[in-house]
């Protein structure tokens, strides 16, 4: 009874400096309907105590059979000895430790190091790594502690361990309880991340001590006029502070004043969840107890951080509990608007020999008035060795969701009025040989196929960062860095007709190329040059150049940051090399009907179909 007083004393004690952690407690009692939860971290918080709180519940209070898997195999010999065996003893329950097994001649003992059965259920203890502990029982509590520290994939062969896993809960249905933790890895890599993406994605609000708004800790800087700062006297840091983001009170808020601010506390939703059953939270280091990691510490490492890129990665990790995002290369902006030529936008300039076009489309926010429902659309002039002129980029403004109002129909009547007919100065009339649209998350996928069935030419389009080669299939190249094949793009078949998959990440890494090409004095420009009108916005460009291109060759956007004229020049550049291969068939059925040989037919590339258009063009001159 005693050591059951102390570790009750243990816990209301952890609950009163971390009152941020009572949630997550209670959302593992039986009596909850939370059924799984996750929970993106920083250091020095005290996560991984509530983990063992909640096991000695399930051992003492409501035995079930319990599963804690941890990274590796030495965190897990490290927890089980230093954390485990205290646990036990010190709720009293050691006596209760007893197999189950019916044989009276088995020596089989219920108190191992990594398996403990009692009464009314068990506790297995597991590495990321072990198989076969993950493949035979059924359990119905699952805590699953630092998953950023283990490979997802089982050395086995059998996928990832947090499926094989989760698959030891479905006989348990809504009665199952699943805690996942972890300092977050890389944006790329990290589980918990995606895990935290699939929950409500709650954040712990703390009222200031001065006007009482309610906050999420962040770090603060130069610009920023609220967050975490620091205080300098003849360059060296002498303390640091919390600036309240109320622009009425701004008031200097300090590391000894957080623990009431903690008491008054709340956990808020920023997202919808997946589930009503599931809820994820992040929580950085700023919340560290009084006596623990201080704010002044914690903004000493953030300085740190500042000269390393590799101690920036830490800090974004275990003190910001946020995963990392490897730091990207793109075009300079100020490089690509000197791109900028001599002609007007809606113009054609010399050098075209056929034009492509393509719509992005947005569905926008009712609660923003920066963001509405639209379409953008861009048309591009492709000339030999693939140098491109964008002719016009265009934004429809208004509903999306019907293929016959709104923008939709506001565009109809631009194209129908004449403006995607454009001419040169010689007269001759060029109009888009090929145009894609973006059916993006597939909200909208049969409000596009619905309109593309009202163009020629006009096929919805969907992105994809790879499309792996399938067996048999042609037109495959190969990704030296992946070592695997990878096809440019594909017609798919979708329930309301055919769709283009593009391989995305091909296509803007040649973008990026090709917008480092600089102007040459004098024509013929480079092979790949991008041409751009003297009337384009500073806008366009940095909604081209929006992507940063990571070192593993995929492409990520910043947060808040719009990319529309990208992803209109990736339809661009795929609906080119569309036309370009329906062109080379089309000549090829010609040549086969004129009696060529199979040798001289399969001579026919894109290079003699640009040279009959090059050839065409010279002659309308």
């Amino acid at each position: 009874f005693f050591l059951r007083c102390q570790m009750q004393q243990q816990a209301q004690k952890l609950a009163g400096m971390n009152p941020f952690l009572i949630e997550l407690m209670d959302n593992m009692s039986p009596y909850s309907p939370i059924q799984e939860q996750a929970l993106m971290k920083g250091a020095q918080l005290g996560a991984t105590a509530i983990a063992e709180n909640i096991i000695g519940y399930w051992m003492d209070e409501s035995p079930a059979p319990i599963m804690i898997v941890s990274a590796t195999d030495d965190l897990l010999d490290d927890w089980t000895s230093k954390r485990l065996e205290p646990l036990i003893d010190s709720l009293g329950i050691r006596g209760k430790m007893t197999t189950q097994s019916v044989n009276k001649k088995s020596r089989k003992s219920g108190d191992k190091a990594k398996s403990k059965e009692f009464f009314g259920g068990f506790l297995l203890c597991a590495s990321a790594q072990s198989p076969g502990k993950q493949r035979s029982n059924s359990i119905r509590v699952l805590i699953r502690d630092e998953i950023d520290g283990a490979p997802a994939q089982l050395r086995t062969g059998e996928g990832n361990y947090l499926e094989t896993t989760y698959a030891r809960t479905f006989a348990w249905d809504n009665r199952k309880k699943i805690f996942d933790l972890s300092t977050p890895t890389t944006i790329e890599m990290s589980m918990i991340a995606r895990r935290h993406e699939l929950g409500d994605q709650r954040v712990f609000r703390i009222p200031c001590p001065y006007c009482g708004k309610y906050q999420h800790l962040k770090m603060g800087n130069d610009q920023t006029k609220y967050g975490l700062k620091g205080e300098f006297k003849a360059g060296e840091l002498v303390r640091a502070y919390y600036q309240c983001d109320n622009p009425s009170c701004g008031e200097a808020i300090f590391n000894n004043q957080k623990a009431q601010m903690f008491q008054e506390g709340r956990w808020e939703p920023t997202a919808k969840s997946s589930s009503r059953f599931f809820r994820s939270y992040h929580l950085p280091s700023f919340y560290s107890p009084v006596g623990m990691l201080s704010w002044t510490k914690m903004y000493e490492k953030y300085l740190e951080a500042l000269e390393d890129p590799e101690v920036m990665r830490g800090f974004a990790n275990l003190y910001l509990g946020i995963p990392f995002k490897e730091p990207g290369s793109r075009p300079k902006l100020d490089k690509v608007i000197e791109l900028i030529g001599g002609y007007k936008s809606g113009t054609i300039p010399e050098g075209v020999l056929y034009l492509v076009a393509s719509i992005d489309v947005q569905r926008g926010s009712e609660k923003d008035e920066r963001n509405p429902a639209r379409l953008e659309m861009e048309v591009m002039g492709i000339g030999a060795g693939y140098r491109t002129w964008s002719i016009m980029y265009k934004v429809f403004v208004g509903p999306v969701n019907d293929p016959f109002e709104g923008a939709w129909e506001d565009l109809n009547d631009f194209a129908t009025g004449g403006g995607l007919s454009f001419k040169r100065r010689d007269g001759s009339e060029y109009t888009p040989r090929m145009m894609l649209v973006d059916s993006g998350d597939g909200t909208l996928t049969e409000v596009i196929c619905r309109f593309c069935e009202r163009w020629r030419n006009t096929y919805p389009s969907k992105g994809f960062q790879e499309l792996k080669t399938r067996k048999g299939e042609k037109g495959g190249l190969y990704d030296e860095k992946a070592r695997r094949d990878f096809i440019r793009y594909r017609l798919a078949d979708l329930k309301f007709g055919k769709t283009y998959e593009i391989s995305t990440n091909y296509y803007k890494a040649n973008i990026y190329n090709f917008l480092n090409i600089q102007r040459q004095p004098t024509d013929p420009q480079r092979s790949g040059f991008c041409d751009f009108p003297r009337d384009y916005s500073e806008k366009y460009f940095k909604m081209l150049t929006a992507e940063e291109k990571l070192k593993d060759g995929s492409f990520h956007t910043p947060s808040g940051a719009r990319n529309e004229a990208l992803d209109c020049r990736v339809m661009n550049m795929c609906a080119s090399d569309i036309y370009l291969d329906m062109m080379v068939a089309a000549n090829k059925e010609k040549a086969k009907a004129a009696g060529w040989s199979k040798i001289e037919i399969d001579k026919i590339t894109r290079r003699i179909v640009v040279d009959k258009l090059e050839y065409a063009n010279r002659m309308r001159v």
